[in-house]
Order: structure tokens, then C-alpha cells, then sequence
């Protein structure tokens, strides 16, 4: 190669050189204070994190303001850091979480707040309604609400405290200063949130730790997002509260059961065997079980069959000799009571069960208690609009017909009064009664108590002007009720 050839091949060098050293100056020269920039991690050591911009000058942040609350950096060579460029000098960028007094004066504030750079203050009171901050050398304000993402029940603890805030409001000569926390730690959130749901799926089976509970469930944490484990998923047993079967901070497995948005539904017991599959195999209907009794509510009694598996015994089907207004009547929780088995409904895992199935039943020997035309003495259960219905055995239940009511009789729960047998239906289980010298003194139809003379045991027994004579008896003789909560009245 001649030398004019090498000279023209060097000044092509040069001129290459140039061109790229005058790009690296432009594009260093785009970044200005205030600026997010993210940056390769090119080096660290003791006082500084060195981070390449890919231009002339290379940035730096202070390790210290990276580390956490022990001192410890949780970044290496290779990582990528995220930041705000706060100042410019002859070595590069200085980039921090937060613009400091260090890198800025009063008179910054407002270029602070018109770029949404985070500024640091320090907390020094706590005032009405919120705390009183020092950010350069001026007096701003933290609403109570602003200063974290919870509220704290210790609003002192962050007192001294050194804090990043975000300005949200800044008068003309900033003389009025508003600031928050709060809107620094959703930003993390949010970003910790989205990197958090895109490594989650519907069908999962993840680790949580326990973070806080509430009446209904706890809320578990995944690594950045939050999921709640309703308290009807934490087992197949009853659970009346989270904290009967969770402590905060407990580390557990759950599945994910399914993802809308944000919220994530979770369980603890998709992961357990279910109970009822396995019961299925050991009882059937018609059986007669020995069970513990759970809980009472006013349409029946929950009983633990198998552990994990429970049934109802509905009121109605508690007693045949005797009205059942409320399970408590007859029955406590912890009692062991034998029964048997209705209904069970596999679709829904739903046992009904029985008390009375299992007790004798008085019209079985009807026949030997009472017949037409025989004189009987009873106890008056309850006077309504049809009639006065009398007690005449245990389990047995007969009616003196409104239309056959003397006048002047007045009748009380519990009154002892003698009539005769008039008709008995079997298969309605109806027992008609009248006075025994009736064909003497023949009643008018219109001669019944008036209302002011009538007898009501209880608002209950009071029955609705739609319930017709037929209904009265199914609630009387029948022992029919039912719930509007009942869940298992359609068995």
C-alpha cells in the first residue's frame, strides 16, 4: 500500500472518530436534570454506583442512597438502574431516587414540581391533619393521609425520619408547599405489581406470606401483588375466622383461582383433599349416623358428619311431637345427636338429615288414642282466626272450628278444656273437636271471639290473612316450616 493510500485510509479514520465522538456528545447532550434514565450497572465499589449512558460521560448515583434500611445494596455489575438525573458536573450525570439539598437550592422547588422529580425531606411534627416537612430549607405540608400507603398506628414513628416525597402542590412564591409519600411507594407498588402479574396465571399453585385479615379472609402477598384467600377457602372445615386458622406472616401454599385485573382469588383448600368425595363412599341416604352438632340458626342445625363434612337438620325435621321454633329449643352446639340421612346432593355437597325420622310417630297408633264421638280433655295450644287448637296427646292436635266458638269463651294458652271427637282424617292428619253438649246449645255462625278476646301464644302463631284454613294445618299439624335463609329448603 502506497503512502498516499494510507494517508487517505487515516483520514477516513479520523474522520470516522469524529463523527462518533460528536454523536456521543449529542446524545449525552439530551438528558437533563429532572430526566428518568435507566443504565447498565457498569461498576460499583464503596461510595458509588457506576452506570453507563451509552454516551461521553458516564453516571453515577451514591451507594448509600440505594441501600436499604441495613446498608445492604441489592444490586450487582450487569444490573439495570432506575433513577432521576439531580445534577451535572465534569465526571457525568449524578442520578438519585430523589433530588437532595445537595444538588439543589429553594429556588428548584418549583422546577421540582412543574417536572414531578421526587424531592427528600425530613419530617420534623406532626400537625393538624397532617405533619409539618422540611424540604430545602422550607416548611411543606404531608396530609395524615399522604405520608404512607397504610395508615400507621403510630403516627410518631416518623418523626426525624428522612423521606422522599413527591410535590403535589406549589404556590407561585412557594410560600404553600403540599407533599406526598404515599404517591412514591404506589409508583413502586404498581411497578412491583405489573412485573409481579405477568409471572401469575389462573390454575397456579404459588407461596404467599400473610399479610393482613379482615372478617371475610385474609390478604396474602405473592412477591408485589395481593391476592385474597376468602375465609371459605381456607379449609374444607368451618373456618368462622381468618385468625382461627392464620397468623400474619405465615408463609402458605394456595392456587390461584382465577385473575380479573388486579384481583386475585385464591385457596387453600383447592389444594386439600375434598372431604365429601370421600364420604360419599361411606354413607348413603337412609342411614343413620352419630354426629356433632356445629351450629344453630333459626332454620336448623349444622352437624359435623365426617370431619370436614357437615349436614343440616332442618326445624321441620326436628321433632314430631311438638313445634320447633328454634333449634335451641332442643338442641346445643357440641351435643351428639344420631340421625338420618335424607337427601344428599352431590352437585351442590349438601346432606339433609332427620331427627324425627328416628322418633315414633303418635299417628301410627291413632286408632288406640282417640275415635269418633269420644270425649277427650286437652291443653289449648293457641286460638286463631280458624279456631282453637288443642293438645289432646303428645304429637296429636285437634281443632275447635272458629265457626263453633262460643261468644263469651275466652281461651288462653295452656288452659285445660274438655271436647268431643268429631271427625279424624288419617291421611290429612286432621282431628275436627266440639264441645260435648253441642247439640244442646247449637252456635251461631256469627258467635266467635271477638278480636280484643282472642288468644296469641306469640306473633308467630299469628297467621297471615292469605293463609287459608289448609295452610294453618300443614304449620299446625303437619309441623311444616320454612326459611327464606334456609339453604337447604329446596331438598
Amino acid at each position: 500500500m502506497s503512502s498516499k493510500e494510507k494517508n487517505v485510509n487515516l483520514k477516513e479514520l479520523k474522520e470516522d472518530y469524529l463523527r462518533l465522538l460528536e454523536e456521543s456528545f449529542q446524545q449525552t447532550a439530551e438528558f437533563n436534570k429532572g430526566d428518568v434514565i435507566e443504565g447498565v450497572i457498569a461498576s460499583i465499589n464503596d461510595n458509588f454506583i457506576v452506570v453507563n449512558l451509552g454516551g461521553k460521560f458516564d453516571a453515577y448515583a451514591d451507594v448509600n442512597e440505594y441501600a436499604d434500611e441495613n446498608g445492604k445494596l441489592g444490586f450487582a455489575v450487569g444490573d439495570t438502574l432506575k433513577g432521576f438525573i439531580v445534577d451535572r458536573n465534569d465526571q457525568g450525570f449524578v442520578i438519585g431516587k430523589s433530588l437532595t439539598k445537595q444538588y439543589v437550592n429553594k429556588d428548584g422547588i418549583k422546577e421540582a414540581f412543574e417536572k414531578k422529580i421526587p424531592v427528600q425531606g425530613k419530617v420534623y411534627a406532626v400537625t393538624k391533619g397532617g405533619f409539618s416537612v422540611d424540604v430545602f430549607g422550607a416548611r411543606a405540608f404531608c396530609p395524615m393521609s399522604q405520608i404512607s400507603y397504610r395508615l400507621a398506628d403510630d403516627n410518631s414513628q416518623f418523626i426525624g425520619k428522612n423521606m422522599d416525597f413527591e410535590i403535589i402542590e406549589c404556590s407561585e412564591n412557594c410560600r404553600k408547599i403540599v407533599v406526598s409519600h404515599r404517591i412514591l411507594e404506589e409508583k413502586v407498588n404498581d411497578e412491583k405489581k405489573a412485573k409481579a402479574m405477568e409471572k401469575l396465571a389462573p390454575e397456579m399453585t404459588v407461596t404467599g406470606k400473610v399479610m393482613r385479615m379482615t372478617n371475610f379472609g385474609a390478604f396474602v402477598d405473592l412477591g408485589g401483588v395481593e391476592g385474597l384467600l376468602h375465609v371459605s377457602e381456607i379449609s374444607w372445615h368451618h373456618i368462622v375466622r381468618p385468625q382461627d386458622a392464620l397468623s400474619a406472616g405465615q408463609e402458605i401454599e394456595v392456587k390461584i383461582l382465577k385473575m380479573e385485573g388486579d384481583k386475585i382469588s385464591l385457596s387453600m383448600r383447592a389444594l386439600q383433599e375434598n372431604p365429601f368425595a370421600q364420604a360419599m363412599k361411606e354413607i348413603k341416604e337412609g342411614d343413620i349416623i352419630n354426629c356433632r352438632v356445629l351450629r344453630l340458626h333459626n332454620f336448623g342445625a349444622f352437624v359435623e358428619l365426617k370431619p370436614g363434612v357437615e349436614g343440616l337438620i332442618p326445624v321441620s325435621e326436628m321433632s314430631r311431637t311438638r313445634m320447633i321454633g328454634h333449634p335451641r329449643e332442643i338442641l346445643k352446639e357440641g351435643d351428639y345427636v344420631e340421625v338420618q340421612i335424607l337427601k344428599i346432593d352431590e352437585t351442590n355437597q349438601k346432606i339433609s338429615l332427620s331427627l324425627k325420622a328416628l322418633q315414633k310417630d303418635p299417628w301410627d297408633e291413632i286408632d288406640e288414642v282417640l275415635e269418633v264421638g269420644k270425649e277427650m280433655t286437652g291443653s289449648v295450644e293457641s286460638a286463631t282466626n280458624f279456631g282453637v287448637f288443642v293438645t289432646l296427646s303428645e304429637g296429636i292436635t285437634g281443632l275447635l272450628p272458629r265457626s263453633r266458638v262460643r261468644k263469651k269463651e275466652v281461651y288462653k294458652s295452656g288452659d285445660e278444656i274438655t271436647l268431643t271427637v268429631t271427625a279424624v282424617d288419617k291421611e290429612q292428619r286432621r282431628i275436627s273437636l266440639d264441645y260435648t253438649d253441642a247439640a244442646q246449645y247449637p252456635v251461631e255462625q256469627e258467635d266467635f271471639p271477638r278480636r280484643d278476646e282472642r288468644d296469641f301464644r306469640n306473633k308467630e302463631s299469628r297467621p297471615r290473612k292469605s293463609r287459608d284454613r289448609n295452610e294453618e294445618w300443614r304449620r299446625y299439624a303437619n309441623q311444616k316450616t320454612e326459611s327464606d335463609d334456609n339453604p337447604f329448603k329446596d331438598l
